[in-house]
């Protein structure tokens, strides 16, 4: 990838205004002829089918794509890839929990095999507003390779990606339409956003000395933590006109501030004295690097995230900031070892 930065074109914002446009337009057509929450299904086989694609905007897979990318394309492409996801995804906490919006009433059984309940506040739908964070800044990276008749190819199925997860909540029973509008409308605009602060912001980043830069990611993990936590610490409370009881995610802060820190200190250590380049190395290589990256990841991240289930924002931070340390510090150095 070249250091070189690139902005988005007219044509491309051009494009991604209208499709703004026509998102809007849709959207309040769709919910003042009354057609909020029509797109739900109850038949298992749609459920099973949107489930999966719902599973695109989940962190495990946001996790090896970053890994992939860290280790065999570009650390700098990769670090801001997940800036971006991080960047998206505590804005989404903020305004969830200043809208609180419920969820739509669950349409299902719970005990039936298909049934998804989710507890946290609606507006706007995190899933809609991470995936134009993730898979739309992935999208720009290769906007300008692998084209049809002048077409970028992968950012047209990123897009389709991106509709469908979009989709999926509505047809799940997790979200209604104005969520999902809410998400994706948000997530254009962080996305844009992000795509033409980073570079200046990472100029002046790039200016401060090796403790400088310590400190600074320090005080931000923690203070975007704290910041969260304080202001919207998980309440618990029932809301009447629904049977699950909805609360602000102050576990969400937790999971920002622990990728920022220990994601921030691994690359900044590993900058500094492993110095990984995946452009120096063999696909063979690529592809052993990569094995490892995935395997030491999800043995660190899948019994920290889904088998040992505490209760508490601090545990998450902890165990988010541990799988980012050792993603962006410890993988590079042991494959650093092992190419050579």
């Amino acid at each position: 990838m070249s250091e070189k930065t690139e902005y988005l074109s007219k044509r491309a914002l051009m494009i991604i205004g209208i499709t703004a446009l026509i998102i809007l337009v849709v959207g309040l057509i769709l919910y003042f002829v009354g057609l909020n929450e029509a797109f739900y299904s109850s038949s298992s086989t749609v459920q099973a089918v949107f489930k999966a694609i719902t599973y695109l905007g989940e962190p495990v897979v946001f996790l090896i794509i970053v890994v992939i990318l860290y280790l065999a394309y570009n650390k700098k492409f990769a670090k801001n890839l997940l800036l971006s996801l991080l960047f998206s995804h505590y804005i989404n906490e903020m305004l969830k929990s200043i809208f609180q919006d419920p969820r739509p009433a669950p349409n299902i059984d719970p005990a039936e095999e298909y049934g998804v309940i989710e507890a946290s506040y609606g507006f706007p739908s995190g899933h809609s507003q991470t995936a134009v964070a993730f898979w739309g800044y992935l999208g720009n990276e290769f906007k300008n390779k692998y084209r049809y008749n002048q077409i970028p190819i992968i950012p047209v199925v990123l897009s389709i990606i991106i509709f469908l997860i979009a989709i999926s909540r509505i047809i799940i029973g997790v979200h209604d339409l104005q969520d999902i509008i809410g998400g994706l409308l948000i997530g254009i605009g962080l996305l844009l956003a992000f795509i033409y602060l980073e570079p200046i912001c990472s100029k002046l980043y790039n200016k401060i000395n090796f403790i400088g830069k310590i400190i600074i990611i320090v005080i931000l993990s923690v203070g975007l933590f704290l910041l969260g936590t304080l202001l919207y610490p998980r309440a618990g409370t029932q809301l009447a006109i629904t049977p699950v009881p909805l609360y602000p995610d102050a576990g969400a802060f937790g999971v920002v501030g622990g990728v920022i820190l220990g994601f921030g200190l691994g690359y900044t250590l590993e900058h500094q004295y492993v110095k990984y380049d995946p452009s120096q190395l063999t696909n063979k290589k690529k592809i052993i690097n990569i094995i490892i990256g995935i395997v030491i990841a999800l043995l660190i991240f899948i019994p920290l995230e889904y088998l040992l289930k505490l209760d508490s924002v601090f545990y998450r931070f902890a165990r988010y900031a541990l799988v980012a340390f050792i993603l962006s510090y410890v993988v590079p150095l042991i494959c650093t070892k092992i190419n050579k």
